[in-house]
């Protein structure tokens, strides 16, 4: 089985990665751009295969309009496992920070997070196999390229994953408008997973009893009751790089 990425920034972090897998780059005819001498280039190098197709046969392939006019087809998406997960905590030389998506069912929320997850430093992230969405190119797409290098990890149980990471030294805090310790009355500094809730249901009962910490994000404006998932979890990422990094 073949999985179609699309959009200049997935396929130039494909192709740039080197060992992802890609079977061919599809370029639609007329498509303009200096990254396109990149793409060119890369393809030739790794031995990838180089199409031009019509625009609309690209339309077809990606299933929307929005591919910037390249795509690429690769090997089906590969997930970490919890055991990968454990030995890649116990082998960091800094503070852990993993990211933990508790049945989130929005590609684009997904894709997001996995992007302002690694742009903020965070070691990987982690999604539960059932009632969640998993890796599909929208989701790709809205990474613009992340997933090309932060670890997905997909797990059974997302309950008792967060469990194993607590006995490993890890402490769990999750997102709750409603919580009464903000996001800037806690130490971040130290190894962590942060775990954001589902698009409409928050945490699960069980996943928010593993939570060592519960905290909310102070907002000027009550009227929109709270963010999104992913921009949610953008502020409390960037909240603890700008810890780190103090």
């Amino acid at each position: 089985m073949t999985q179609i990425i699309y959009g200049r920034h997935p396929v130039l972090a494909a192709l740039r990665q080197g060992d992802s897998a890609l079977e061919e780059v599809v370029i639609a005819r007329g498509t303009k751009g200096h990254w396109l001498g990149e793409v060119r280039r890369l393809a030739r190098a790794q031995g990838v295969r180089l199409r031009e197709l019509d625009r609309p046969a690209l339309d077809r392939l990606a299933g929307t309009g929005h591919h910037q006019g390249i795509l690429a087809r690769r090997a089906t998406f590969i997930y970490r496992s919890e055991t990968e997960l454990l030995d890649l905590v116990a082998g960091l030389a800094e503070p852990a920070l993993l990211v933990a998506a508790d049945g989130l069912t929005d590609p684009m929320n997904l894709g997001n997070l996995c992007r302002s997850a690694y742009a903020a430093g965070a070691h990987g992230l982690i999604i539960p196999k059932d009632r969640a969405a998993g890796v599909t190119p929208a989701v790709l797409k809205a990474a613009a390229g992340a997933l090309e290098f932060l670890p997905l990890f997909r797990v059974t149980n997302l309950a008792d994953c967060l469990i194993h990471l607590q006995e490993a030294g890890l402490m769990i805090i999750g997102t709750d408008s409603q919580a009464e310790k903000s996001i800037y009355d806690v130490d971040l500094t130290g190894p962590l997973v942060l775990v954001i809730g589902s698009e409409d249901k928050g945490l699960r009962p069980r996943v928010r009893q593993q939570c060592n910490l519960l905290l909310s994000i102070p907002m000027a404006r009550q009227e929109v009751g709270s963010l999104n998932a992913a921009a949610a979890g953008a502020v409390v990422l960037f909240e603890i790089r700008r810890q780190r990094l103090r």
